[in-house]
């Protein structure tokens, strides 16, 4: 009996017990509920990394008492119509670093802005940019939602668009796919980007250089690799999007991550109509700048830079030469002149042209400045073409407007009183071919008709100068061009005897001359004597 009393008390006992524990951790629950921890990701520039922080509502600053709206954003879930509830905000480590990060980049380049004497207020936006958070894998600017098109990024801008005045702009947000299906689909958007702060300060950027570089910009190589630059620099570290800056990177399967210190390679034309050819080409030359001249004015020459840049500019030439001449008036205006043709100039041999690019400083370093500056007409040394063109038969070159920004040589054929419109297009692969140096003896570029519709007749001339027309036409078809590309190889050959630093004569003929030897060859004269230095 006692036995069995001892049992039963035991058993109470351990059910008081586990009753308690059960009550207690219950209990704590409940508090927890009540008392949510409000924790936002930030950079500690010691450690390198972002690290869990504890803060206030009062710190981010809300316009709302029972939303989340900030001064110039507007914080949604999904479709939603209306903004996300404060008591969802509360506890929830992504939405509150969202918040968080958007108010200090938002800082940030106020500060940029002011230091570059932008009167613009870029940072301030009427309605306020609309943040979708958890947003769909497919977006239509009108109705927000289109299954036919597929977006395949984390993160995404939807190009500011004005009207009357007011800016329109959204930032969207996907959400994590914790278990992918395995495609590319899936293995670009796997990272929930709006508990990313790099990936925050990248979409910002896109924000505030969208007025410049045009509603059509993102996406284009330009825009993100300035979008990435900022992300990096207002970290002030050169990796982005991995677990260091982004804790959910942590999780995920595959990521493209990348580092704007590393080397880099020769500038490729390519990556201006297709950014994924080497998307840390532009960063990373930035990154370099920023080397060389200092995180503060590079931050504000480039701003300074892009406010000066047009939707349809280039990288290189319009964005480097640009940006060189930021730079210079900035440096002249804090230090004076001499140091800033000083900063200029190293900027020139010790970044740019090591990398294929040059501003202007280095034109006369080009090929361009031995051009003539003037057209230049000479018969036409096909004496076969003689035989339909007994009254007139010369070209007519435009040299003066060939330049590193259109490098394309245009002339006319003069045929008794009909012209046809044809064009010398320079290689551009490797604009480090337009510099001069030991082993440049020519350059390359094609022979095409100047029109793609060369075989249309104006209709505005004679019958019998139509029959002419489409003669010339089949002629330089049947004479010049190959069959499958409609063009020719031609070579610019840069002739100075024994002095490499002198150029005589620019002598223009086929690369392959075949039949046609004596059909295309010309001379012209070299300006400002043909010589050259040897440095900038």
């Amino acid at each position: 009996m006692k036995s069995l009393e001892f049992h039963k008390y035991q058993w109470k006992q351990k059910g008081y017990i586990l009753l308690s524990l059960f009550t207690f951790l219950f209990g704590v629950n409940l508090f927890a509920e009540v008392k949510k921890e409000n924790q936002v990701l930030d950079w500690d520039k010691d450690r390198k990394q972002f690290v869990h922080k504890n803060i206030t509502f009062e710190d981010l600053g809300l316009k709302s008492k029972t939303n989340y709206i900030l001064e110039n954003f507007s914080i949604y879930s999904k479709l939603e119509q209306g903004p996300i509830p404060l008591e969802q905000v509360e506890g929830n480590l992504k939405l509150l670093t969202l918040g968080f990060q958007l108010r200090k980049i938002e800082s940030r380049f106020k500060t940029i802005v002011r230091n570059a004497g932008i009167k613009d207020k870029i940072t301030e936006f009427n309605p306020k940019v609309r943040i979708r958070v958890d947003a769909p894998f497919a977006y239509s600017p009108t109705d927000y939602y289109d299954s036919k098109v597929s977006l395949k990024n984390t993160a995404l801008t939807i190009p500011p668009a004005e009207s009357n005045g007011t800016w329109n702009s959204e930032l969207w947000f996907a959400p994590k796919w914790d278990l992918p299906v395995f495609g590319t689909f899936a293995f670009e958007r796997i990272i929930d980007t709006a508990s990313c702060p790099d990936a925050i300060y990248h979409e910002y950027t896109h924000l505030v250089t969208g007025k410049y570089l045009g509603n059509n910009a993102i996406g284009r190589s330009l825009a993100e690799g300035i979008s990435d630059y900022y992300a990096a620099s207002l970290l002030d570290h050169p990796e982005l999007y991995t677990h260091k800056t982004c804790e959910a990177v942590k999780r995920q399967l595959i990521v493209s991550a990348f580092r704007l210190d590393k080397e880099i390679g020769i500038y490729d034309a390519n990556i201006e109509s297709d950014f994924k050819k080497d998307f840390a080409f532009i960063p990373s030359l930035l990154w370099q700048y920023r080397a060389l001249v200092g995180s503060e004015l590079a931050d504000v020459t480039i701003f300074q830079a892009i406010a000066k840049t047009s939707a349809g500019d280039r990288f290189f030439p319009e964005f480097i030469n640009t940006l060189s001449d930021s730079l210079f008036t900035e440096v002249k205006k804090r230090n004076g002149e001499e140091q800033a043709k000083s900063l200029a100039m190293q900027l020139e041999t010790k970044v740019w042209i090591p990398h294929g690019v040059y501003s202007n400083l280095s034109k006369n370093q080009s090929v361009f400045s031995v051009f003539p500056k003037s057209s230049i007409r000479l018969s036409n040394s096909d004496e076969k073409s003689n035989e339909f063109c007994g009254q007139k038969n010369e070209l007519e070159f435009y040299w003066k407007e060939v330049n590193l920004e259109e490098p394309t040589l245009r002339f006319y054929w003069h045929c008794n009183s009909v012209k046809l419109p044809l064009i010398i297009q320079m290689d551009q692969t490797n604009p480090m071919n337009y510099l001069f140096s030991s082993n440049l003896h020519f350059l390359n570029g094609k022979l095409k008709f100047a029109s793609q519709n060369a075989d249309k007749v104006n209709p505005k001339l004679s019958a019998e100068n139509q029959v002419l027309y489409l003669q010339m036409v089949n002629y330089v078809k049947d004479n010049y061009f190959y069959r499958k590309t409609m063009e020719k190889e031609v070579r610019l050959y840069l002739d100075g005897g024994n002095d490499a630093s002198h150029i005589d004569t620019i002598r223009m003929e086929f690369a392959y001359l075949g039949n046609s030897k004596k059909r295309f060859r010309y001379t012209f004269p070299a300006v400002k004597d043909g010589f050259y230095g040897s440095g900038i």
